[in-house]
């Protein structure tokens, strides 16, 4: 059994067409607001009940994206305009998401304890 597509095909589209990269990586993170919707009727239902905060994992795949899309959108965007193939560029995005999630990886707690004390910086004091 193989999958319904084939992989080459989407290789030489974005060989020709690289633009197609710069727009996935400008508008990824929106899918996510696809996927939000249903959670919002279920919370509104009372079917799901979330957690007030992320774990460390959430946290962590939070981070990935944030950084990722800023800097995939920013990166392609030159790489497009300076003629770099499209292949190239993909190699590029892959392998920055890569790195950036190795960093995460690794970082994770040092990352989130930063993170919480700037937010207690930005709480109001209680009078």
């Amino acid at each position: 059994m193989e999958l319904p597509f084939n992989m080459i095909d989407i290789l030489r589209n974005i060989e020709a067409e690289p633009g197609v990269l710069v727009a996935f990586a400008a508008f990824h993170p929106f899918a996510l607001v696809i996927l939000i919707i249903p959670l919002w009727i279920l919370k509104k239902i009372g079917v799901y009940k979330p957690i007030e905060s992320l774990g460390i994992f959430g946290f962590s795949v939070t981070v990935i994206f944030m950084v990722g899309w800023l800097m995939g959108f920013v990166s392609q965007i030159l790489l497009m305009f300076m003629g770099v193939s499209g292949l190239k560029m993909l190699m590029v995005y892959f392998s920055m998401y890569l790195c950036i999630t190795a960093f995460v990886i690794v970082n994770a707690a040092g990352l989130r304890k930063k993170f919480d004390q700037d937010q207690l910086k930005k709480k109001p004091l209680n009078n």
